[in-house]
Formats: structure tokens, sequence, C-alpha cells
């Protein structure tokens, strides 16, 4: 049984099971920054999958692995935690048989630099790796030029940064808060 080690796993099944499509899409792309256990891709995959039925669909799941030494939030200090390789080999296992599932292991900002020229429209993004908010505001610019009327970006402990700024930069793209809980956090470009 695949594992997770965040909350609200309701709500973000909700939020994927009732994306808005304004226009019916050819394909469907949705992303998760901060993989860890994989329950979050979990949830993700099968609450858009319920949605778009039979539609072509790809996840792409972002994260370094490694025990990689960063600052994990604005107000401290450089730590590693526990995000092994056993932890990835696992994670891998999960997944192997999942043809919608495209694992990167690298950084966000390796992801966005190896991709920063592609044309892939993202329709739903989870944003649960780095909690700086310089670093959610970095990705959430990048996925903001590549998403589209009714794409939902879904924050994870969205109160241990600056996301009241994170938020008034996302109203240049249109998105708007659509509901929170008391952990995650979804926008929707309206």
């Amino acid at each position: 049984m695949i594992q997770g080690d965040s909350v609200e796993y309701d709500l973000l099944k909700k939020w994927c099971e009732t994306l808005p499509f304004f226009e019916e899409p050819k394909s469907v792309t949705s992303c998760e920054i901060g993989v860890r256990e994989g329950l979050g891709s979990q949830v993700i995959m099968l609450g858009l999958k319920a949605r778009i039925q039979d539609k072509p669909y790809e996840h792409i799941a972002i994260d370094p692995y490694n025990n990689i030494k960063y600052q994990h939030y604005d107000d401290t200090p450089e730590y590693t935690c526990d995000y092994t390789e056993d932890m990835k080999s696992q994670m891998i296992k999960d997944f192997a048989s999942n043809r919608n599932f495209s694992f990167y292991h690298m950084t966000d900002i390796m992801f966005m630099n190896l991709f920063n020229n592609g044309k892939k429209i993202f329709d739903l993004v989870h944003f649960d790796g780095p909690h700086m908010t310089k670093d959610v505001v970095r990705e959430a610019v990048w996925f903001a030029d590549r998403s589209r009327k009714g794409t939902r970006f879904i924050f994870d402990d969205y109160k241990k940064y600056g996301m009241e700024s994170i938020a008034k930069t996302l109203s240049y793209w249109d998105f708007k808060t659509f509901e929170s809980g008391e952990n995650k956090i979804c926008l929707q470009r309206v």
C-alpha cells in the first residue's frame, strides 16, 4: 500500500474529481512536485482518471530524493530529511505498471530548465516540494505560463510560506482561490 506523509487527501481527491474543462481537452497532464512515498500522486491520478475517463493522460512526478541538504522553510536553516534511495526505489516499484506515470528524478529547477521551451499544458499541479516562498513562486510562475483556463494549482503546507504573495503573483494569470483547508489550498485559473 502506498504511503503518504501529508493530510487532507480527501480535498486533493475532490479537487481532482471536479477539475473543470472550459474547452474539451485532447489530453490531460498533471504534475506533483515532491512525490516522497507517492500517495499524493496516486490520489491525483485516480481522481483525474475518474474525471477524464479514457482521454490520453500523463502524470509527471518530480523529486530528487538522495537526502539533499537544503533550506526547507523561510525561517529554518538548511537540514537533511529522510528522502532515501530506498524510498525512491519503493515508489518506482509501486508505480512501475502505471502507464500514465512519468517520474523525473531531479530537482524542480532541473525539470523547469530541461523543459523550458516545451509546449506542454498542465491541468493540475500539486506543489509539495520546496516550501520556501521564493521557490514556490518560481515554480508557480513557470507552471502558470503552461496553464489554461480551468487549471488548478494545489499548494501543500501553504501556511508555512508567503501564500498571499504567491496568490497575488498568480492573479496575473487569472488564478483565484477556489477552496482551502487547514493544510492545502486550491487556486483555479478562471
